[in-house]
């Protein structure tokens, strides 16, 4: 026996030798009484060094087979059939020994033992453990010093576009986890793209509860969780880099210039892990396209204005960041656990956020009326400033072996100033001009954002039975300060103009808590019941004082009752519900129902009236999930909601904010109630890197929050919020991956397409004291194919990527049956290619088209090129200088569609465009050769 350990040390002991030629391995597989061939066995080619797999194929109906298409190396090989345990024999690679047969290959039975010998086994690349996903990192060759992002990219089903946000099998990872946990909060980008490759053991995809899901929301997220390395939990590591242009430059926005200091970027990261002890520390300085908000926070701080990308479903808009930005950004991230058996838990975040955005825009619209069309061109300018203190904490213990406790609030301090421009024209249908208006809009804000959740968990001695109390708490508190200075001129008054000049005040604060028990009770190994209880009561109020100056003293003294309001809201729920699970290995079915009843109750104080609501809803749900296999997925979910209007939406006073456009709450809306039907499929063949999805969503909404709009004779609307039934969106989307030559090249074809229904209402006055509603209903169309193709060369030194996509789209509005239909075109090309000494050199271009956009789209034809020159310096390469250039050919430009009920918009804004800089970074850590530097960070 010991002469086998000695044997298979010696083999993983052997470097890897190339000579040139290329393995040819021919054999014939047998069962187990060595008579019968065997079809469709896998036989796998893994290299000892590295665990790398070289190649696979499967026998035929003979059981021969012929591994071939890598080059002479050191191998295990691999023969695995289903009915039969795997037979491993170890090939000794050389330039004289690489045409090897095997005559003859006996599977062994399954309930054969084997001796006791060293196997160093192989796992797939892809597998599952449950309903988990997992890649294992080091199957996928990626280049020396790349971060997480680049090894995201390789990895089957997973893509990652230019702002980091991810995507898996078409869905979006909601949350980013290290070694289960949050890594700096709500940006998962600090991550993905500062984490070192190298020190990545697995990805993992999994669904898990929305822990944010305040007051019960049990919808799941999906969720990417890098598994850390033993040796990458210990020790320092970092990065700290900065860039300039060294020069006074203006930007340049095309059509605009607006002089700027020199174009900067700046980055630290320090980190110090020690075990299950992870310190961390951050900064980020930038006023470049790279000052874009992490995706991250859009969702959870409010930021969607500043989302700098489109989504599946809307191709067309552009990933750049609209206007001028300037950021900082800076925090410190801690977690341990204490205890004998580490059962105790703690973790604290701080985050700094200062954001700045200068921007310039320009728009033109069409509004399409029954019986007229208006028209009216917008020039904005809004300057944004934002600065965020942000804290979380996180603290888990288990009380005894079945109790855990866990809590986790979090606060947020939050003040920001804007300052908005915007001048209108208005035109009819004739293109003459009927108003001219100037508004500018100055408001100065503070608030306080308390959230989080407390929660006990229950497990018994008997299986699968557990019980959870949780309290949720949400508290938001806001003042806004604002002053309107609003200028009109008329062309076909006697009242040639207007003006409106107010300071306004503004409180908002909103407090909700819920109370949720939960409870699971195994009724048997395949069947279990799930009940819950949940209670909320939230409070609301809006005090919002609006005062016009004094014609005498100047002052803002004169209230103005118009556009002022004090009004609350109180409402109070009780949901109950069951559902009955079926589970077993391959099928799982969950069907149950929810009774939820509201009591709300809208107090308007300045008028002294009440309007009360009591509310009773069933909330159906079934879902099913096939597994046929550990590498196939079919899942279909149905489910019902109801939320509530926000009290924006219920305050029933005019916000004239903006004049032309003024919107009113409505205290009589009633909850939606959204029908929600989600189909997906997905298959892996884990060895090939070969897979395939596709998925549907539809979702249809009746008492849908929608708009009831008046325009009068100049184009201005007034909109109110209305209750409307059958809004509907359906989305289909599939995409597969096809590698070729042992993944060389990766052929990745996809389609979305998509159908929204949206109904409004359109108010026509057709008398002194009446008027017409008319139902508008608007559907929209998209069919968007694309093809991305792949090519890894030369062991990975040249990367080369193509991407195409057309965007077709169709607007249809039933009112005057008008449509708008739309393309855009997509091409682009990316080269990265790694050189000797350190060298890298990389481009990237995208060319656009906007085909027939009508007339407000400007510059519909743009190509955006990059490029990047690199050196790494040091014994370790941890020094390197790159030169970089943003936008070439300065082409780039922000130029959209967007069509809301009957109204159709272009816009063009302003952007930066080209740029460079010269970038140094520095790599650290407590690693002393090239070799042992492989944790640290890119």
């Amino acid at each position: 026996m010991i002469f086998k350990r000695i044997f298979f040390l010696l083999i993983l002991t052997m470097s890897f030798v190339s000579y040139g030629q290329e393995m040819n391995v021919k054999g014939t597989v047998f069962d187990s009484t060595g008579n019968i061939p065997l079809y469709n066995a896998m036989v796998m080619g893994v290299r000892i060094e590295d665990s790398v797999l070289l190649g696979f194929t499967r026998t035929d109906k003979d059981g021969k087979f012929t591994l071939r298409g890598f080059e002479v190396d050191t191998f295990s090989l691999i023969i695995e059939h289903p009915s039969y345990d795997e037979k491993i024999y170890y090939m000794f690679g050389h330039k004289d020994n690489y045409d090897i047969t095997i005559p003859s290959i006996v599977m062994p039975p399954k309930s054969q033992e084997l001796e006791e010998v060293v196997i160093y086994a192989y796992k797939d690349p892809i597998y599952y453990k449950g309903d988990t996903l997992i890649y294992v990192a080091d199957s996928f060759q990626v280049a020396e010093g790349a971060v997480v992002e680049d090894l995201l990219k390789k990895l089957p089903g997973l893509s990652v576009d230019q702002d980091g946000k991810i995507t898996s099998q078409g869905q979006e990872i909601s949350k980013v986890l290290v070694d289960g946990d949050e890594f700096f909060g709500s940006d998962p980008t600090i991550a993905t793209k500062n984490l070192g490759a190298d020190g990545i053991e697995q990805v993992q995809v999994y669904e898990k509860e929305n822990d944010e899901g305040i007051g019960g929301d049990d919808e799941k997220i999906k969720v990417l969780d890098l598994k850390l390395k033993d040796d990458a939990k210990k020790g320092y590591f970092g990065r700290i880099s900065g860039a300039s242009d060294f020069a006074q430059t203006p930007v340049d926005g095309g059509d605009n210039q607006f002089p700027n200091d020199a174009f900067y970027e700046g980055e630290l990261l320090l980190n110090k892990f020690n075990g299950s002890q992870k310190l961390s520390v951050f900064a980020l300085t930038s006023n470049t396209p790279r000052s874009n908000f992490g995706w991250g926070d859009m969702n959870k701080f409010g930021l969607e204005n500043e989302r700098g990308g489109g989504s599946r479903w809307n191709p067309q808009a552009n990933a750049n960041t609209s206007g001028v930005p300037q950021t900082l950004k800076a925090g410190v991230y801690y977690s341990d656990k204490f205890g004998k058996k580490k059962q105790t838990k703690v973790g604290f975040n701080y985050s700094y956020y200062d954001d700045r955005l200068d921007a310039n825009s320009a728009s033109e619209s069409q509004y399409f009326l029954s019986d007229s069309t208006y028209f009216t061109d917008d020039s904005t300018r809004n300057y944004t400033s934002n600065q965020s203190h942000r804290i979380n904490l996180n603290f888990e213990t288990k009380l005894d072996s079945l109790t855990t406790f866990r809590i986790k609030p979090s606060f947020t301090i939050d003040k920001g100033i804007t300052e908005d421009y915007e001048g209108s024209e208005f035109y009819d249908s004739n293109r003459d001009t009927t108003l001219i208006t100037s508004v500018r809009n100055n408001n100065d804000s503070e608030g306080i954002t308390v959230g989080g959740y407390a929660s006990i968990n229950r497990k018994f001695k008997k299986k699968k039975r557990e019980m959870e109390l949780r309290y949720d708490i949400s508290l938001i508190d806001n003042k806004t300060d604002g002053f309107l200075d609003s200028r009109s001129t008329f062309y076909s008054t006697a009242l040639p103009t207007d003006s409106t000049v107010q300071q306004k005040i503004n409180n908002n604060a909103n407090s909700s808590h819920y109370v949720t028990l939960g409870y699971v009770e195994p009724l048997s190994s395949k069947f279990k019941l799930e009940n819950e209880y949940l209670f909320e009561y939230g409070f609301g109020n809006q005090d919002l004082e609006t005062f016009n100056a004094d014609t005498i003293t100047g002052a803002y003294t004169l209230f103005d009752s118009t556009f002022s309001n004090i009004f609350e809201n109180t409402r109070q729920q009780h949901r109950l519900g069951s559902e009955l699970v079926y589970e077993t290995r391959t099928h799982t079915i969950s069907a149950g129902v929810y009774v939820r009843n509201i009591d709300i109750e809208n107090y308007n104080i300045i008028i002294d009236t009440t309007i009360k609501q009591n509310i009773t809803n069933v909330l159906p749900r079934f879902r099913y999930t096939f597994k046929p296999s550990m590498s196939k997925r079919f899942n279909f979910n149905y489910r019902t909601s109801s939320s509530q209007p926000s009290i924006n939406a219920l305050a029933p006073v005019p916000d004239n904010s903006n004049p032309n456009r003024i919107q009113v709450g409505n205290p009589d809306l009633k909850p939606n109630y959204t029908h929600n039907f989600n189909l997906m499929f997905n298959s892996w063949k884990a060895i090939s890197g070969r897979y395939v999805y596709a998925g549907s969503n539809v979702t249809y909404t009746n008492n849908a929050f929608g708009t009831q709009t008046y325009y009068d004779e100049y184009g201005r609307s007034q909109t109110k919020t209305v209750n409307v039934d059958g809004n509907m969106m359906g989305f289909l989307f599939s995409g597969a991956g096809l590698p070729f030559n042992g993944r060389m090249i990766v052929l990745e074809p996809g389609i979305n397409a998509s159908y929204i229904r949206n109904v409004n209402v359109i108010r026509t006055q057709i008398s002194a004291a009446e008027f017409l509603d008319q139902d508008n209903v608007t559907t929209n169309y998209a069919l968007t194919p694309k093809l991305d193709v792949r090519f890894n060369l030369f062991g990975d030194s040249l990367e080369i990527g193509l991407k195409s996509s057309y965007s077709y789209n169709n607007a249809v509005s039933s009112l005057n049956k008008t449509e708008t239909p739309y393309s855009i075109q997509t091409y682009g090309s990316n080269i990265k290619w790694r050189f000797p000494k350190g060298i890298t050199v990389g481009f990237d271009g995208t060319y656009t088209i906007n085909d027939q956009p009508g007339e407000g789209f400007y510059d519909t034809e743009f190509l955006v090129l990059n490029a990047q020159l690199s050196k790494k310096f040091l014994k370790t390469q941890n020094l390197e200088v790159a030169l970089i250039g943003n936008d070439l050919l300065n082409q780039n430009i922000n130029a959209r569609r967007e069509i809301n009920a009957n109204v159709v918009t272009d816009y063009r804004t302003t952007i930066i465009s080209r740029y460079f800089l010269l970038k140094v970074t520095m790599r650290f850590n407590n690693r002393r050769t090239k070799e042992e530097d492989n944790y640290g960070l890119h």
